[in-house]
């Protein structure tokens, strides 16, 4: 696919434009928001749940193996608390349940 100079530059400006309505539209009712009750809960949940749209197909996909270095990496946060060791961790995991499968 390719565009033209005028393409382009159309595809930039709804860009810009959609990005600047986000923010115009969270500063200026951000705080009718509710504070409380069910609707606060479901906001409060929003980030947890989009991260989990993104990241479990890629898990189901991934098999045994990527199941269990989620399981790995799920563990080894708990415990220690750190991100990175956990992410070895996880790889090492996928790498060796890999190894041994023969995939």
């Amino acid at each position: 696919m390719t565009f033209s100079g005028g393409d382009a530059w159309t595809v930039i400006l709804l860009a810009a434009l959609f990005v600047y309505a986000i923010r115009f539209l969270g500063m200026t009712f951000g705080s009718r928001l509710p504070k409380t009750g069910g609707a606060r809960r479901a906001m409060d949940a929003l980030p947890g749940t989009i991260f989990a749209a993104l990241v479990f197909p890629g898990l189901a996909e991934a098999g045994f193996p990527g199941l269990a270095a989620a399981g790995v990496i799920f563990l080894a946060v708990r415990k220690t608390g750190s991100v990175f060791l956990a992410m070895m961790l996880g790889m090492a995991a996928v790498a060796v349940l890999r190894l041994l499968s023969g995939n």
